[in-house]
């Protein structure tokens, strides 16, 4: 039996403003056991970096509801001072924008070298040198140099692998990782997941992955928690998710995918956008874009039910099918 490194329950973070309450993450749950990879997708402004960053807790906004527990600590409640020996030790994150999330004023090495040396205890000395073995790892020419120069003297595919550098320096029990092959070309984002698939196998370190490349879920991740308008929508085993969707939202971001084998001209799209968190008050959030959304969708909100084992689903179609089920059953 696998332990839970990470449970995430029902948590809720709303942002407030002059306008109104936004809740950019709005009953989420998400579990992650020791060495495993869990990727997180869905559309630009579905909660997954609000979710994440709750999680380091470094979000702006504020955590209303729910339950953040990692390996065994209700990370939520500790004093920060605690969660400071925390983060950047047995919990990393690499953020999406490696330009705003690197000081400027810092040359490399401090600011990979900073957190074993807090974390660590090591000497400066020490943490230089483990600094440049750590850009040999991420694939950085000419560390010895790079290691003394600022971000502003790299592009931007070199100071993102500096951000996962930097966050694998201390061989994290969970790593949370925000889009970290974004920046980088084929070959490159080939290396990186290599490594990061190393350190999970070497280190039994289990894995976030934030992201919209469907093919890095395929290939890394062992679940698949969809994400959508602040909410989880589904959630299987990646063969599952990828063969058999059952929400439709998951099903359109399946057809999306282009195929060698393909004679479509143009690729799917689900139409529309999604929504403004907070603009939906009642009902199914997707169901303005859904076509399969009948009256009840646009009045009640489904729940995320277990529609084969380990497989779970938000949508009223399943409560549906499994009700004509049950009736055939009784019928015979």
């Amino acid at each position: 039996m696998k332990k839970k490194l990470l449970e995430i329950k029902e948590l809720k973070t709303y942002f407030y403003s002059d306008e109104g309450v936004v809740p950019a993450v709005d009953g989420v749950d998400i579990t992650i056991y020791e060495g495993e990879t869990v990727g997180i997708v869905g559309e630009s402004g579905c909660g997954k970096s609000v979710t994440s960053l709750t999680t380091m807790r470094l979000t702006p906004g504020k955590v209303v509801g729910g339950s953040i527990e990692f390996n065994g600590k209700d990370i939520l409640s500790i004093p920060e001072a605690k969660m400071r020996e925390i983060r950047g030790n047995e919990m990393a994150m690499i953020f999406q924008e490696p330009m705003t999330s690197l000081n400027p004023v810092f040359t490399i090495g401090q600011q990979i070298g900073e957190s074993v040396e807090i974390h660590l205890n090591y000497s400066k000395s020490k943490a230089r040198a483990h600094a440049i073995e750590m850009l040999k790892l991420v694939g950085i020419p000419r560390p010895e140099q790079i290691v003394d120069e600022y971000p502003h003297q790299l592009s931007g595919g070199m100071r993102q692998r500096v951000m996962i550098a930097m966050a694998m320096s201390c061989q994290p029990k969970l790593l949370i990782a925000d889009e970290p092959t974004t920046a980088l070309d084929v070959t490159i984002q080939a290396q990186i997941l290599d490594l990061m698939r190393k350190l999970r196998v070497e280190q039994n370190t289990s894995i976030m992955m934030i992201t919209h490349d469907l093919g890095v879920v395929a290939e890394m991740c062992d679940r698949v928690v969809v994400m959508y308008s602040g909410k989880v929508v589904e959630e299987g085993d990646v063969i599952t998710i990828f063969t058999n969707p059952k929400h439709p939202y998951t099903q359109g971001l399946m057809k999306s995918i282009p195929t060698l084998d393909s004679q479509e001209k143009r690729l799917h799209s689900i139409k529309g956008n999604v929504p403004i968190p907070g603009s939906l008050r009642k009902g199914c959030s997707f169901a303005p874009r859904c076509e399969f959304a009948m009256d009840k969708c646009q009045q009640d909100a489904p729940q995320l039910e277990e529609v084969e084992a380990g497989h779970y689903s938000r949508c009223w179609l399943h409560s549906i099918h499994q009700g004509e089920t049950r009736n055939d059953k009784t019928a015979n």
